[in-house]
């Protein structure tokens, strides 16, 4: 059966998605200071669960939040999706402040030398901030009324890759690890 190599309990990375949700995300992570990490979902066969989660990093914090689901096997090469609910990690504040050297917007290299001396001052405060929300549970949000339920058909796989259709769109992952990934 074409589930027995979906990568179980592993991390598949988002390579490329036609989904529209997140394109603004995806558009926001080539911003100088805000930079997608992984979008990343994890396909459990035998207890039929799926965790898609996000990562994003600034040069204050990184951010983490998701989306848990079950699902049912409808064909060989199809899946029946019910969302569960989103998450939202307490954000990891970074005990300094990471700037870059040097941004560059719109053409422009903009030097952040100054703004990064001047933030200096600020580092205790943002570690005290750090050790206040560690350790915090995860907000749990509930999934709007009709958009709890979703299908995926898999088009192809292999052991490293995965093409994906539902009527979110097209998706297109690589396992994490994959020397795919490399290239």
């Amino acid at each position: 059966m074409i589930y027995d190599v979906i990568f179980v309990n592993s991390c598949t990375l988002v390579l490329y998605t036609t989904f529209s949700e997140l394109l603004p995300l995806l558009a926001a992570g080539t911003t100088p200071l805000l930079k997608v990490k992984s979008i990343c979902q994890a396909i459990n066969t035998s207890s039929l669960t799926i965790e898609n989660s996000t990562n994003l990093s600034s040069p204050f914090a990184t951010f983490s939040f998701g989306a848990s689901a079950t699902f049912e096997i409808r064909t060989p090469t199809t899946i029946q999706v019910e969302f569960k609910e989103g998450s939202l990690q307490p954000p990891a504040i970074k005990s300094t402040i990471d700037l870059p050297k040097k941004v560059d917007i719109l053409g422009q290299q903009i030097d952040l030398s100054p703004v990064q001396q001047s933030l200096n001052p600020l580092q205790e405060a943002v570690a005290s901030i750090a050790r206040a929300i560690s350790g915090q549970p995860p907000l749990k949000i509930p999934i709007p009324g009709g958009r709890e339920k979703s299908w995926l058909l898999i088009t192809y796989l292999d052991k490293d890759f995965r093409i994906t259709r539902g009527d979110g769109g097209l998706f297109v992952l690589a396992k994490e690890g994959s020397p795919l990934l490399d290239q």
